[in-house]
C-alpha cells in the first residue's frame, strides 16, 4: 500500500511537470517566449535560480549516513561518466557524422540538471537535491570537455596543435570551475560541513529564489521543445528510437544492476538511477547548431526523449 501511495504521488508530480512543460510549449509556440526569450530564461535558471536550488538544498542537519551518502553518489557518477565514454567511443558508428555527434553528448549529458532537480527535489526533498547536485559535478565537466569535443571533431574545429590542445584544456578547467552550479556546490558543502547559518535576509532570499526552480526549468524545457520545427511524421526514425532505449532503458538498467552488485545503499541506488534515466538535454541542440551539426535531429531527440521520460521515470523509481 506504501508503494502505491508513493507511486500515485510520483504520477502526480510527472502530471505536474508535464502541465508545465505543455505551457512552456504553448508559450513558444505563441511568441510570448521567442529565441531572445529564451536565452534569457536559460541564464536566468542556470546563473541564478539553479544555484539558489542547489544552495538550499544543503540548508540541512548533517549527518554521517549523509556524507556517506554524498560521497557514494559521487564514485557512481564519476565511474558513470568513465562508462559513457568508453560506450560512446564504440557506439552510434552507423550514423552519420552529423547524428553521431548529437548522440554521444546527448548520452554523456543528460537534462538531469532542471527536469532530475525537479523530479528529486519534489520526491525525496533537500536531502535528494543535495545528492543530485553532488551527482551532476562529474557531468558538468564531462559536458564542456568530453562533450563538446564530440561537436568539435564532427565540425574540423577540434584542437589539433599541443599549444591549441593546452589551450583547450585551460578554458574547460576555467569554465567547469566558474560555472555558478559548481560554485554553488562548493559554497553548499562549506554550509554544510561548518553549519554556518547564513544572515536571515539573505537565507531567505535565496530560499524565495529556489522556490521558482521547478516552474521556471519546466517551463523553460517546453519553450525549447516549441520551438523546434517538429512535425509527427518525422518524430520517430531508426536513431531517434535506438537512442530514447538506450537512454531511457538500457543506462538505467544497467546503473541499478551495478549498484545492487555494489550494494549501494537505496536511497542513492533510487536516486542514481532516476538521474541516469533522464532524457538528452536542450544543450545539445545549441551546440549542434553552433558547430553545423544537425540541430533538427537534435531537437527532436530531445522532444521525444523528455516526452518518454515522463512515462519512463515513474516506472524506474517503482522499480527501483
Amino acid at each position: 500500500r506504501r508503494i502505491m501511495e508513493q507511486f500515485f504521488s510520483l504520477l502526480t508530480l510527472q502530471a505536474q511537470l508535464a502541465l508545465l512543460m505543455i505551457i512552456g510549449i504553448w508559450f513558444s509556440k505563441k511568441g510570448i517566449i521567442n529565441d531572445p526569450g529564451r536565452k534569457c530564461l536559460t541564464d536566468l535558471v542556470i546563473d541564478i535560480i539553479l544555484p539558489c536550488n542547489i544552495l538550499q538544498s544543503f540548508h540541512i542537519d548533517l549527518t554521517l549516513d549523509m556524507l556517506r551518502s554524498a560521497l557514494s553518489i559521487l564514485i557512481v557518477s564519476i565511474v558513470l561518466q568513465l562508462f559513457y565514454g568508453v560506450f560512446c567511443a564504440a557506439a552510434y558508428n552507423h550514423s552519420s557524422c552529423t547524428r553521431k555527434a548529437v548522440l554521444q553528448y546527448g548520452t554523456v549529458c543528460t537534462n538531469a540538471a532542471f527536469l532530475g532537480n525537479a523530479i528529486t527535489e519534489g520526491i525525496f526533498g533537500a536531502e535528494g537535491l543535495m545528492l543530485t547536485s553532488i551527482f551532476l559535478i562529474p557531468q558538468r565537466m564531462a559536458m564542456w570537455s568530453v562533450g563538446v569535443s564530440y561537436f568539435m571533431q564532427g565540425a574540423g574545429a577540434a584542437p589539433t596543435t599541443p599549444e591549441e590542445k593546452r589551450a583547450h584544456r585551460k578554458a574547460v578547467i576555467l569554465k567547469t570551475i566558474r560555472h555558478p552550479c559548481i560554485v554553488a556546490v562548493v559554497l553548499g558543502m562549506v554550509l554544510l560541513l561548518t553549519q554556518c547559518p547564513l544572515p536571515t535576509f539573505l537565507g531567505n532570499t535565496i530560499k524565495s529564489v529556489s522556490i521558482c526552480n521547478t516552474g521556471m526549468s519546466m517551463i523553460l524545457i517546453g519553450a525549447i521543445i516549441g520551438s523546434s520545427d517538429i512535425n509527427l511524421q518525422n518524430l520517430l526514425d531508426r536513431d531517434t528510437v535506438l537512442y530514447c532505449l538506450i537512454r531511457l532503458g538500457i543506462i538505467p538498467l544497467l546503473v541499478l544492476l551495478a549498484c545492487r552488485v555494489a550494494r549501494v545503499n537505496d536511497f542513492v541506488t533510487i536516486i542514481s538511477v532516476i538521474l541516469s534515466g533522464m532524457p538528452m538535454g536542450g544543450t545539445t541542440a545549441i551546440l549542434a547548431e553552433k558547430y553545423n551539426g544537425d540541430s533538427a535531429f537534435a531537437s527532436k531527440c530531445v522532444a521525444v526523449s523528455t516526452a518518454l521520460s515522463l512515462i519512463t521515470t515513474p516506472l524506474w523509481c517503482l522499480v527501483a
